[in-house]
Protein backbone atom coordinates (compact mmCIF):
# COMPACT_ATOMS: atom_id res chain seq x y z
CA UNK A 1 0.00 0.00 0.00
CA UNK A 2 1.68 2.61 -1.16
CA UNK A 3 0.72 6.63 -0.23
CA UNK A 4 2.02 9.95 -0.50
CA UNK A 5 1.11 12.61 1.88
CA UNK A 6 1.40 15.84 0.68
CA UNK A 7 1.20 19.44 2.41
CA UNK A 8 1.05 22.63 -0.30
CA UNK A 9 1.35 25.43 1.37
CA UNK A 10 1.06 29.18 0.51
CA UNK A 11 5.21 29.53 0.62
CA UNK A 12 6.61 25.67 0.79
CA UNK A 13 4.88 22.63 -0.57
CA UNK A 14 6.11 19.71 1.79
CA UNK A 15 5.77 15.99 0.41
CA UNK A 16 5.66 12.35 2.32
CA UNK A 17 6.14 8.75 0.58
CA UNK A 18 7.62 6.12 1.75
CA UNK A 19 9.38 3.48 -0.91
CA UNK A 20 11.30 0.42 0.00
CA UNK A 21 10.46 0.51 3.62
CA UNK A 22 12.58 3.93 3.68
CA UNK A 23 10.12 6.95 4.23
CA UNK A 24 11.48 10.13 2.14
CA UNK A 25 10.82 13.50 2.83
CA UNK A 26 11.34 16.60 -0.08
CA UNK A 27 10.15 20.31 0.10
CA UNK A 28 9.25 22.61 -3.31
CA UNK A 29 8.83 26.24 -3.29
CA UNK A 30 5.00 25.64 -3.88
CA UNK A 31 5.20 28.41 -7.49
CA UNK A 32 7.49 25.67 -8.28
CA UNK A 33 5.27 23.63 -10.34
CA UNK A 34 6.55 21.87 -12.82
CA UNK A 35 9.10 20.59 -10.43
CA UNK A 36 6.24 19.13 -8.00
CA UNK A 37 3.78 18.12 -11.05
CA UNK A 38 7.06 15.78 -12.04
CA UNK A 39 7.59 14.14 -8.37
CA UNK A 40 4.20 13.60 -8.33
CA UNK A 41 3.68 12.39 -11.80
CA UNK A 42 6.74 9.75 -11.19
CA UNK A 43 5.18 8.51 -8.17
CA UNK A 44 1.32 9.02 -8.97
CA UNK A 45 0.95 5.77 -10.64
CA UNK A 46 1.95 3.77 -7.76
CA UNK A 47 0.70 5.68 -4.75
CA UNK A 48 -2.56 7.10 -3.93
CA UNK A 49 -2.40 11.08 -3.17
CA UNK A 50 -3.52 12.78 -0.06
CA UNK A 51 -3.52 16.27 -0.09
CA UNK A 52 -3.91 19.27 2.26
CA UNK A 53 -2.88 22.95 2.82
CA UNK A 54 -4.18 25.86 0.94
CA UNK A 55 -3.24 24.97 -2.59
CA UNK A 56 -4.79 21.39 -2.13
CA UNK A 57 -7.12 21.90 -4.51
CA UNK A 58 -4.78 23.23 -7.03
CA UNK A 59 -3.22 20.21 -7.27
CA UNK A 60 -6.66 17.69 -7.14
CA UNK A 61 -7.14 19.87 -10.87
CA UNK A 62 -3.83 17.93 -11.80
CA UNK A 63 -4.40 14.40 -9.87
CA UNK A 64 -8.38 13.72 -9.76
CA UNK A 65 -8.32 10.43 -7.50
CA UNK A 66 -6.40 12.29 -4.62
CA UNK A 67 -7.92 12.99 -1.49
CA UNK A 68 -8.38 16.12 0.37
CA UNK A 69 -7.03 15.69 4.05
CA UNK A 70 -8.62 18.65 6.82
CA UNK A 71 -5.39 21.01 7.31
CA UNK A 72 -6.31 21.22 10.82
CA UNK A 73 -6.39 17.13 11.55
CA UNK A 74 -3.36 16.65 9.29
CA UNK A 75 -0.84 19.43 11.48
CA UNK A 76 -2.32 17.63 15.12
CA UNK A 77 -1.99 13.77 13.48
CA UNK A 78 1.25 14.26 12.41
CA UNK A 79 2.73 15.98 15.44
CA UNK A 80 1.50 13.52 17.23
CA UNK A 81 2.87 10.92 15.64
CA UNK A 82 6.32 13.27 15.80
CA UNK A 83 6.13 13.30 19.48
CA UNK A 84 5.32 10.12 19.78
CA UNK A 85 8.44 8.81 17.91
CA UNK A 86 10.22 11.19 19.92
CA UNK A 87 8.99 9.39 23.18
CA UNK A 88 7.75 12.45 24.43
CA UNK A 89 4.02 11.66 26.35
CA UNK A 90 2.77 15.03 26.38
CA UNK A 91 -1.07 15.09 27.81
CA UNK A 92 -1.72 19.13 26.84
CA UNK A 93 0.05 21.23 25.41
CA UNK A 94 -0.62 24.42 22.96
CA UNK A 95 0.05 23.58 19.22
CA UNK A 96 1.58 26.41 17.01
CA UNK A 97 1.60 25.75 13.33
CA UNK A 98 3.77 28.40 11.54
CA UNK A 99 3.87 28.25 7.92
CA UNK A 100 2.56 30.71 5.24
CA UNK A 101 0.45 32.19 8.41
CA UNK A 102 0.48 31.23 11.97
CA UNK A 103 -2.60 28.64 14.17
CA UNK A 104 -2.70 28.15 17.37
CA UNK A 105 -4.47 24.73 18.75
CA UNK A 106 -5.25 23.51 22.07
CA UNK A 107 -4.15 19.86 22.52
CA UNK A 108 -5.36 17.45 25.20
CA UNK A 109 -7.15 14.36 26.27
CA UNK A 110 -10.18 15.36 24.24
CA UNK A 111 -7.96 15.74 20.71
CA UNK A 112 -7.62 19.10 19.14
CA UNK A 113 -9.12 22.30 18.65
CA UNK A 114 -7.70 25.31 16.56
CA UNK A 115 -7.97 28.57 19.29
CA UNK A 116 -6.61 31.60 16.73
CA UNK A 117 -4.46 32.80 14.10
CA UNK A 118 -2.23 35.11 12.98
CA UNK A 119 -1.26 36.37 9.39
CA UNK A 120 2.76 36.66 11.01
CA UNK A 121 4.46 33.62 9.72
CA UNK A 122 6.92 32.18 6.86
CA UNK A 123 4.91 34.16 4.32
CA UNK A 124 6.03 37.51 6.09
CA UNK A 125 9.58 36.31 6.45
CA UNK A 126 9.57 35.83 2.66
CA UNK A 127 7.52 38.92 1.47
CA UNK A 128 8.62 41.68 4.00
CA UNK A 129 11.87 40.07 4.05
CA UNK A 130 12.15 40.50 -0.05
CA UNK A 131 11.05 44.13 0.33
CA UNK A 132 13.32 44.90 3.11
CA UNK A 133 16.37 43.20 1.34
CA UNK A 134 15.62 42.90 -2.49
CA UNK A 135 16.27 38.73 -1.65
CA UNK A 136 13.72 36.71 -2.94
CA UNK A 137 14.95 33.20 -2.00
CA UNK A 138 13.54 31.82 1.28
CA UNK A 139 16.19 30.07 2.58
CA UNK A 140 18.54 32.70 1.68
CA UNK A 141 16.52 35.22 3.90
CA UNK A 142 16.60 32.35 6.76
CA UNK A 143 20.34 32.16 6.49
CA UNK A 144 21.01 35.78 6.81
CA UNK A 145 18.74 36.17 9.81
CA UNK A 146 21.23 33.98 11.71
CA UNK A 147 24.23 36.40 11.23
CA UNK A 148 22.22 39.42 12.03
CA UNK A 149 21.59 41.48 15.28
CA UNK A 150 18.40 42.64 16.13
CA UNK A 151 19.52 45.33 18.76
CA UNK A 152 21.13 47.51 15.89
CA UNK A 153 17.13 47.73 14.27
CA UNK A 154 15.16 47.43 17.50
CA UNK A 155 15.08 49.93 19.80
CA UNK A 156 15.47 48.17 23.51
CA UNK A 157 14.09 49.47 26.79
CA UNK A 158 17.58 49.91 28.01
CA UNK A 159 18.01 52.42 25.24
CA UNK A 160 15.17 54.32 26.86
CA UNK A 161 16.08 53.88 30.47
CA UNK A 162 20.16 54.65 29.96
CA UNK A 163 20.42 54.71 33.90
CA UNK A 164 19.57 51.25 33.94
CA UNK A 165 16.74 52.29 36.38
CA UNK A 166 14.28 50.29 33.99
CA UNK A 167 10.51 48.46 35.44
CA UNK A 168 11.19 45.76 32.78
CA UNK A 169 14.40 44.22 31.99
CA UNK A 170 16.91 46.18 29.39
CA UNK A 171 17.06 43.34 26.63
CA UNK A 172 12.81 43.59 26.10
CA UNK A 173 11.70 45.39 22.95
CA UNK A 174 10.53 48.66 23.60
CA UNK A 175 9.62 49.17 19.46
CA UNK A 176 10.23 46.95 16.85
CA UNK A 177 12.40 48.59 14.02
CA UNK A 178 13.04 51.67 16.19
CA UNK A 179 16.39 52.41 15.52
CA UNK A 180 15.24 51.64 11.46
CA UNK A 181 17.61 53.65 9.10
CA UNK A 182 18.51 53.36 5.28
CA UNK A 183 21.86 52.03 6.30
CA UNK A 184 21.44 49.05 8.05
CA UNK A 185 22.92 45.81 7.50
CA UNK A 186 20.15 42.93 5.47
CA UNK A 187 21.30 40.56 7.88
CA UNK A 188 20.41 43.25 11.23
CA UNK A 189 17.43 43.81 9.23
CA UNK A 190 16.14 40.28 8.60
CA UNK A 191 17.00 39.14 12.49
CA UNK A 192 14.96 42.48 13.90
CA UNK A 193 12.01 40.88 11.51
CA UNK A 194 12.59 37.41 12.67
CA UNK A 195 12.41 38.45 15.90
CA UNK A 196 9.17 40.52 15.84
CA UNK A 197 7.78 37.66 14.15
CA UNK A 198 8.42 35.12 17.34
CA UNK A 199 7.62 37.94 19.93
CA UNK A 200 4.58 38.30 18.30
CA UNK A 201 3.63 34.71 18.27
CA UNK A 202 4.97 33.64 21.80
CA UNK A 203 2.48 36.25 23.30
CA UNK A 204 -0.51 35.37 21.47
CA UNK A 205 0.45 31.76 22.74
CA UNK A 206 0.71 32.89 26.11
CA UNK A 207 -2.77 34.46 26.47
CA UNK A 208 -4.12 31.35 24.91
CA UNK A 209 -1.82 28.80 27.23
CA UNK A 210 -3.09 30.56 30.54
CA UNK A 211 -6.72 30.62 29.74
CA UNK A 212 -6.08 26.88 29.59
CA UNK A 213 -3.43 26.45 32.27
CA UNK A 214 -1.15 25.06 29.79
CA UNK A 215 2.57 25.54 29.92
CA UNK A 216 4.01 23.49 27.39
CA UNK A 217 4.53 24.94 23.62
CA UNK A 218 4.81 22.51 20.52
CA UNK A 219 6.12 24.14 17.67
CA UNK A 220 5.89 22.93 13.93
CA UNK A 221 5.32 23.93 10.24
CA UNK A 222 7.46 24.97 7.16
CA UNK A 223 8.80 27.87 8.77
CA UNK A 224 10.92 26.59 11.10
CA UNK A 225 13.00 24.23 8.73
CA UNK A 226 16.77 24.88 8.88
CA UNK A 227 15.62 28.47 10.77
CA UNK A 228 17.68 28.52 13.81
CA UNK A 229 17.55 32.01 14.74
CA UNK A 230 13.54 31.75 14.30
CA UNK A 231 13.88 28.64 17.04
CA UNK A 232 16.23 31.21 19.11
CA UNK A 233 13.49 33.90 19.28
CA UNK A 234 10.90 31.52 19.88
CA UNK A 235 12.36 29.94 23.27
CA UNK A 236 13.73 33.76 24.80
CA UNK A 237 10.61 34.14 27.00
CA UNK A 238 10.66 30.49 28.47
CA UNK A 239 11.63 31.89 31.92
CA UNK A 240 9.81 35.06 31.91
CA UNK A 241 6.43 33.84 30.56
CA UNK A 242 7.15 30.13 32.20
CA UNK A 243 6.37 27.40 28.99
CA UNK A 244 8.54 24.96 27.68
CA UNK A 245 9.24 25.45 24.23
CA UNK A 246 9.48 22.02 22.03
CA UNK A 247 10.82 21.64 18.57
CA UNK A 248 9.90 17.89 17.25
CA UNK A 249 12.39 16.61 14.95
CA UNK A 250 10.89 16.89 11.52
CA UNK A 251 8.22 18.82 12.56
CA UNK A 252 8.19 20.91 9.15
CA UNK A 253 6.68 18.02 8.29
CA UNK A 254 3.94 17.92 10.54
CA UNK A 255 1.06 18.56 7.81
CA UNK A 256 2.36 16.38 5.19
CA UNK A 257 2.99 13.36 7.88
CA UNK A 258 -0.04 13.59 9.51
CA UNK A 259 -1.96 13.23 5.86
CA UNK A 260 0.03 11.04 4.88
CA UNK A 261 -0.88 8.78 7.56
CA UNK A 262 -4.71 9.60 7.89
CA UNK A 263 -3.68 8.27 4.23
CA UNK A 264 -2.57 5.05 4.97
CA UNK A 265 -5.69 4.49 7.69
CA UNK A 266 -7.84 5.25 4.87
CA UNK A 267 -6.49 2.95 2.42
CA UNK A 268 -5.96 -0.13 5.26
CA UNK A 269 -9.67 0.56 6.27
CA UNK A 270 -10.64 0.22 2.62
CA UNK A 271 -8.79 -3.40 1.99
CA UNK A 272 -10.59 -4.72 5.20
CA UNK A 273 -14.17 -3.77 3.52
Amino acid sequence: MNVIGIDAGGTLTKIVYEEKGRRHFKTFYSDDHIEIQKCLKFLAPNHFLYLTGGKAENWRKSFPRAHIVDEFQAVYKGTEMLLKKERQELKQYILINIGTGTSFFRVDEKGCERLLGSGLGGGTILGLGSILTGLSDYFNLVSLSTKGKREKVDLLVGDIYEKGDSPIPDHLTASNFGKGTMSLEKADLMRALTNMIAETIILLASHAAKQYQMNTFVFVGSALEANTAFKEDLTQFQDMLSYTAVFPDMGSYAGSLGAYQIGMEGQDSQNRQ
